[in-house]
């Protein structure tokens, strides 16, 4: 008889069950924000990213003999960040089209802070296509 009065008052027994639930619902909560900030981290190298791919692009426009040392110069001149190691731009001649054109294409690696993500690093692509006479 102790023994199943036993069981039922540890079988009732509710303590430490919000800790429980925090614990779980909060790691979720966590790995969401984290999440949401990655992605954030992204969309702005993206966009920064762009935003100089588009002044390289709008260099080549005004100027069609302009040299891809130049473009690349005035890409780099416009990236606002502190840390661009890894930054590859890759200027192409594609006279394969009807019309002659210059390919711009600027990359970056993004590491992520979230550990034990499986892909904690890739890389943050633009490229433009800019007609050339």
């Amino acid at each position: 008889m102790k023994v199943i009065k036993r069981a039922k008052h540890i079988w009732g027994n509710e303590a430490g069950s919000t800790a429980v639930e925090f614990a779980t619902v909060g790691l979720l909560a966590i790995v969401l924000c984290l999440s949401i900030l990655e992605v954030g981290r992204a969309l702005h190298l993206a966009n920064e990213l762009s935003f100089a791919a588009d002044r390289g692009t709008r260099l080549v426009l005004l100027n069609p003999e302009v040299s891809d040392a130049d473009v690349e110069a005035e890409v780099r001149a416009h990236l606002r960040m502190a840390d661009i190691d890894g930054l590859v731009i890759v200027t192409t001649h594609n006279t394969l089209d009807p019309q002659t054109t210059r390919v711009l294409s600027v990359s970056l690696p993004l590491t992520l802070f979230i550990p034990t993500y499986p892909f904690q690093s890739f890389r943050v692509s633009v490229e433009r296509k800019v007609p050339t006479p």
